[in-house]
């Protein structure tokens, strides 16, 4: 990790990851534990929250495939350890908060995602 390039996304533009049974499966603790962890940063990170979503619909069966595209956040987390969320006094505190749904959306199961997102002025806090 500390000699990896950092990434500019936590995931590729446009991924299309699937359950696909003709990837090798890894271990599915280790798996557990680094999405487990990732999932604890996320709250802190709202801007890996997406990527960690999508790495979580897998924890149940997880494949090589599943397990490259969680191992693209940790580069992304490196690359932007110095980003933060700067508040100034006089600074508009308004709260917005916006929501979306994806009906029937998975490649999967056909299953609904929904997501809300809460801005406090400018700034993305969950």
């Amino acid at each position: 990790m500390s000699n990896c390039k950092p990434a500019c996304t936590p995931i590729e533009a446009k991924h299309c990851i699937e359950a696909s049974k003709e990837s090798d499966q890894v271990d599915k603790g280790s798996y557990q534990w680094l999405v487990g962890k990732l999932i604890y940063l996320s709250h802190t990170r709202p801007d890996i929250a997406y990527s960690v979503g999508v790495l979580s619909q897998y924890m149940h069966d997880p494949r090589e495939v599943h397990h490259q595209v969680a191992q693209r956040v940790l580069p992304y987390l490196k690359g932007t350890i110095g980003m933060g969320i700067l508040f100034k006094r006089g600074d508009s505190l308004t709260v917005s908060i916006c929501t979306d749904a994806d009906y029937a959306g998975s490649v999967d199961d056909r299953c609904s995602t929904t997501g809300y997102c809460c801005l406090i002025g400018r700034n993305l806090v969950t």
